[in-house]
């Protein structure tokens, strides 16, 4: 009887296993249907997407590929692992829950940092043409949502894991607050790096002067705590961020036009020229092309000087970069001069006028 009872048992326990085995492989066989359709289905919406005109849906479609077929697996596997903790009583089917919820918690968090890598990668391949972030705006960015989502993430798997959050959090606040009252200066720096990479008043390879400060040069490095400036004497000058939100920039570089100020003097003896000659100036500079005749055109006579008539060219050129400005000034002051001579004057030099009285005064 004994022989017919163990018989009767292992013929069930048989049949329950060949259930189960039978239930485990239509799991598997629509887990690799399912899998290989998102996959495939992804695939084709990333070949339809343009990573230069939609660099974000690029990236969504690139990221989710191998997410999204993981977890149709990952969701397989918890079914045939509550199928087995019908018919067994293993502890470990007991952290199934937990198990799952950590495997989503991962993969969502893969996703993200996945999406923005990608999203980034396709700025920079497209030198942020259809963005309107620039280099530096994009990279702060990134790595700002980077670290956002490892904290995030790293929060959400100890709460999953059943270990309190709100201790951690305090702990930190505490920590915060007395590393930011040790290191003051370098939080102050490191949030003025955040406002220049942010608010963006100037760019890598920009001139730059600060106001009351001999600081002024060439733009050649943002950093987190200090920027680099490469002055006139190729001398670079390493400047606390923080120092930019105190000061004021100036930013030659986006000037929307260069002044030409320049002082002529002429001859006492060709004041009567002088009306003339400002007059003929004045139509010169305004048939100019590549002055600005939107802006003032000034051509006076502005001062009585020690020994000449100081007249002043006043007015802007139609261009941004110096060595242009240069040149155009140039040119000015040569048919300047040319103008001058034709009205019969010329640029004086200084003088000096000595009064002799002859014979002399003898008287006693």
């Amino acid at each position: 009887m004994e022989f017919f009872a163990d018989w009767v048992a292992l013929k069930v326990f048989s049949q329950g296993y060949i259930v189960w085995l039978g239930q485990c492989l239509v799991i598997l066989s629509t887990a690799a249907i399912g899998s290989y359709l998102a996959r495939r289905a992804i695939g084709r919406l990333s070949l339809g997407v343009n990573s230069q005109t939609s660099p974000y849906f690029s990236a969504v479609a690139k990221a989710a590929r191998l997410p999204a077929s993981l977890s149709v697996w990952l969701m397989a596997l918890g079914w045939i692992l509550n199928l087995s903790g019908s018919t067994t009583q293993l502890p470990i089917l007991q952290a199934i829950p937990l198990i799952q919820r950590i495997a989503l918690i991962l993969l969502l968090g893969w996703f993200l940092i996945s999406f923005t890598n990608t999203c980034y990668r396709n700025l920079q391949c497209n030198q942020f043409k259809n963005s309107s972030l620039n280099a530096n705006s994009a990279e702060v960015i990134y790595k700002l949502v980077q670290l956002l989502i490892v904290i995030s993430f790293g929060l959400m798997l100890l709460q999953s894991a059943g270990i309190s959050i709100s201790g951690i959090l305090a702990f930190g606040g505490i920590g915060g607050l007395a590393v930011g009252l040790a290191a003051k200066d370098m939080m102050a720096n490191l949030f003025g790096g955040l406002v220049l990479y942010l608010d963006r008043p100037f760019h890598v390879g920009e001139k730059i002067r600060i106001i009351n400060t001999q600081i002024e040069g060439w733009v050649e490095e943002i950093g987190w705590r200090q920027t680099r400036i490469r002055n006139y004497d190729r001398q670079p000058i390493y400047v606390p961020n923080a120092l930019f939100g105190n000061s004021a920039v100036i930013n030659p570089s986006r000037i929307s036009n260069r002044r030409i100020r320049q002082m002529i003097g002429l001859r006492y003896q060709d004041i009567a020229s002088v009306p003339a000659i400002t007059k003929s100036i004045t139509e010169y500079i305004r048939n100019h092309r590549e002055i600005d005749q939107v802006r003032p055109v000034e051509v006076r006579l502005i001062e009585y000087g020690a020994s000449s008539l100081d007249l002043q060219i006043y007015c802007f050129a139609a261009c941004t970069d110096y060595e242009d400005l240069l040149r155009i000034q140039e040119d000015i002051l040569l048919n300047a001069g040319k103008i001058i001579h034709s009205h019969g004057a010329d640029i004086a030099f200084p003088t000096r006028t000595l009064d002799f009285q002859w014979p002399p005064n003898n008287n006693p």
